[in-house]
């Protein structure tokens, strides 16, 4: 083989398609062929009439079938894999007969190149059984095996959920005693404000309201959108106080999607981030735009400001240990195995995006 053909095929292979393929999987799969192949030809194999020609028809048949398995395999286990397992059940059944078809074609080509007569009548129907065997075997045991290893990643995320909400009860436990403290403490500063200084006192009111939820969420662990919207926009107009002309914001109508449950404190880190990254550092300042929209059954949320942006890599972003983003991050893996999306927004600054699920909402 050429290089180039050796180069195209590594290439295949990493891949986003084939990039999460394990050994063991690859290996399995080789193997199941070729065994299958040597139990149906062990009668011929017993009865000593074995040659050169006889084996390499069986190693080719062998390869045969594992090429056309490939795109079945694709097709079934990387192209719609979180789909239903009724659903491509289903599947299968259109794949067979473009599985037999296919193999056919590479043992009719494989005849023709080894100068042995092709196959027809009888034979070929005595070819269609033993290949769907082939193809049910094969692909039962790869249900089986992707079974497990969901198996044992949904074990594992149940692990880390019941280990995060535990270190997040410790640390609600310990955060409880600081915000009445601080309630108190406003209250009085907030009556000792003179009546013509109004402005001040409504500050000091919305800055209460952000202590008040914080406290709040420290016991809920979900909350409706309308709530956590409603602490981002006080979030906001504290921050345009300090900001002025500076910062500005906007927040899309939420359109029927008020009473949808979403995690506690969700927004906030990148909408911080967003304030002290990106608007921040600017000269001018900027906008933040929060876009929220249902897809199905799917809360799609966008996060976007026209700050300073950022310079580097996307990607150290989306991997980025500080703890804010790192929480969302994990958050959204764990409970919806979404991902957090960064971009770059124009005409400057970064869009965040990502998604949560439509299936729990307020009576």
């Amino acid at each position: 083989m050429s290089k180039s053909f050796m180069g195209k095929i590594a290439a295949a292979l990493q891949r986003k398609a084939f990039s999460d393929v394990s050994r063991a999987e690859v290996a399995g799969y080789c193997l199941l062929f070729l065994l299958q192949d040597f139990i149906l030809y062990m009668p011929e194999v017993v009865t000593g009439r074995v040659d050169a020609r006889y084996l390499t028809m069986i190693w080719w048949d062998a390869v045969i079938l594992l090429i056309v398995s490939v795109p079945c395999w694709y097709i079934v286990f990387r192209k719609f894999k979180d789909r239903p397992l009724r659903f491509r059940f289903r599947l299968h059944l259109l794949l067979i007969p473009f599985f037999w078809t296919a193999w056919m074609g590479g043992t009719q080509l494989f005849h023709f190149l080894d100068g042995r007569p092709p196959m027809l009548g009888i034979e070929l129907l005595r070819s269609v059984f033993p290949v769907i065997v082939y193809y049910l075997q094969c692909f039962s045991l790869l249900h089986v095996y992707h079974f497990f290893l969901e198996r044992e990643a949904q074990l594992k995320k149940e692990k880390e959920l019941a280990d995060a909400a535990f270190r997040s009860e410790i640390n609600a436990l310990k955060a409880q005693i600081q915000p009445h403290f601080l309630f108190n403490t406003l209250n009085s500063i907030s009556a000792s404000v003179p009546i013509e200084q109004e402005p001040t006192r409504e500050l000091i009111a919305r800055l209460a309201d952000t202590f008040r939820y914080s406290l709040y969420c420290t016991e809920h662990e979900w909350v409706p959108l309308k709530e956590e919207i409603r602490y981002i926009r006080t979030m906001l107009e504290l921050e345009h106080s300090r900001f002025r002309e500076r910062l500005e914001f906007s927040i899309s109508p939420l359109n029927g999607s008020e009473n949808v449950m979403i995690p506690a404190m969700l927004l906030q880190p990148v909408v911080e981030n967003a304030i002290r990254h990106g608007i921040a550092p600017s000269i001018n300042g900027g906008k933040i735009n929060i876009e929220i929209a249902q897809e199905s059954d799917k809360l799609r949320i966008e996060i976007s400001d026209t700050g300073v942006g950022y310079s580097g890599e996307l990607k150290e972003i989306e991997q980025s240990a500080g703890v804010g983003l790192r929480n969302i991050r994990q958050r959204l893996e764990l409970l919806f195995s979404e991902h957090l999306l960064v971009s770059r927004n124009q005409p400057s600054g970064l869009r965040f995006k990502f998604y949560t699920h439509t299936n729990r909402q307020l009576p």
